[in-house]
């Protein structure tokens, strides 16, 4: 049950009425209305965390953030929150119900390794628990926040970079895009959104995750689902860079002022890596 200071954050004071009526006509844009008068961060069901900075308005834009391995979602928002101020992003960051989500945890560790169709059936993605916890801390959100679900997007770090990817491109969701800083496995949507716009990055020294599974698996399997790809490879390790981050979110939620990022590639980065594989058969 939300806690009834929640509530206050969906308030929004009205203007004054005028006691005067004149006759002169006000030139210029009418002021924006600030959605709260100061950043706020809080605690929803089910480990879900929430950020809304003081700059944002009416209906803002949406960024759900999935964290990696180990419960860190208070951690992506804290990381997210300069982005926030600056561009009046609404931030939620769900948790999983385990140490990662559910789909991943599968896919790293099939029923039966000895059984070819266990592990198709585990790099595949239909729905899951982990799914419905997502959707139902955005229901919570909205409920407080009146977000824009038409700018909404899914993002993840890691195992939530796999985790926004499966989930993501399902076509039973309805993500404006996906984005996916370093993620590590590739995990076939059985009914995906064709046409939906995905970001990809990773760093070609990751000593975590490989970018050769990402260069030479994944990439390549979304563009087989119809997804709209952008890839952008970088020099570095397990990481989302500033430039990187900056450039992605400049892409799905247009450019801030004064933000210097990477340049996108105007087609998706061919990968050549040593050794690639072919587009697995999940």
């Amino acid at each position: 049950m939300l806690l009834p200071a929640l509530l206050a954050l969906a308030q929004v004071t009205a203007p004054a009425q005028a006691t005067t009526v004149r006759p002169e006509r006000v030139e210029g844009p009418a002021p924006v209305t600030p959605l709260v008068s100061r950043s706020h961060i809080f605690a929803l069901p089910d480990g879900a965390v929430g950020y809304v900075p003081a700059s944002a308005t009416l209906h803002p834009p949406l960024l759900v953030l999935l964290h990696g391995a180990g419960h860190r979602q208070t951690e992506m928002v804290e990381h997210f929150e300069a982005e926030a101020d600056m561009r009046g992003l609404v931030l939620l960051a769900p948790d999983s119900a385990g140490e990662t989500w559910d789909v991943v945890e599968t896919a790293k560790e099939p029923p039966s390794i000895d059984s070819p169709l266990a592990n198709r059936l585990s790099h595949r993605f239909v729905s899951s628990r982990d799914e419905k916890r997502v959707d139902a801390a955005i229901v919570d959100l909205a409920s407080i926040i009146p977000v824009d679900r038409a700018r909404t997007v899914l993002a993840g770090f890691s195992d939530g970079a796999t985790f926004a990817l499966a989930m993501g491109l399902s076509a039973s969701e309805h993500f404006a895009a996906v984005i996916a800083w370093s993620p590590g496995i590739a995990i076939r949507d059985v009914s995906p959104a064709r046409g939906r716009r995905v970001f990809v990055s990773h760093g070609r020294q990751d000593p975590i995750l490989k970018f050769d599974v990402t260069c030479g698996e994944i990439v390549p399997l979304l563009q087989s689902e119809g997804a709209d790809v952008t890839f952008l490879p970088f020099d570095g390790g397990h990481d989302a860079p500033p430039p990187v981050k900056d450039a992605f979110l400049d892409a799905v939620f247009g450019r801030s002022a004064g933000s210097v990022a990477l340049p996108l590639p105007e087609n998706v980065a061919t990968c050549e890596v040593p050794g690639s594989r072919e587009v697995p058969s999940y």
